[in-house]
């Protein structure tokens, strides 16, 4: 039997949580925070209903004023967002 290369806790935990199902749930929190951190408290206390799935962050806003702000800062923000997390996550975000 051969010796596999030594690999770091870190880099195992990775690849574990790469084929496993949590995957998604960790991905979705992540997103959350970004989000959070991406467009400021002041919007992220009017979100609600956060959801990510196949690259699509889709989020409630209780004001349709700061709903339509967003809406026309979108882009900016999706690339806010995938800046924070550090990679190429978030395809595009729908604003409810």
């Amino acid at each position: 039997m051969q010796r596999k290369k030594a690999s770091s806790i870190g880099e195992a935990l990775g690849r574990y949580l790469a084929d496993s199902p949590l995957s998604e749930g960790l991905q979705y929190g992540r997103v959350c925070a970004a989000w959070d951190e991406a467009v400021g408290s002041a919007v992220a206390g009017m979100s609600s209903g956060k959801r990510f799935r196949d690259g699509v962050f889709s989020v409630c806003l209780s004001s349709s004023v700061w709903r339509m702000q967003l809406e026309i800062n979108k882009e900016d923000i999706r690339r806010r967002l995938n800046e924070v997390l550090g990679e190429e996550i978030v395809v595009s975000i729908n604003l409810r």
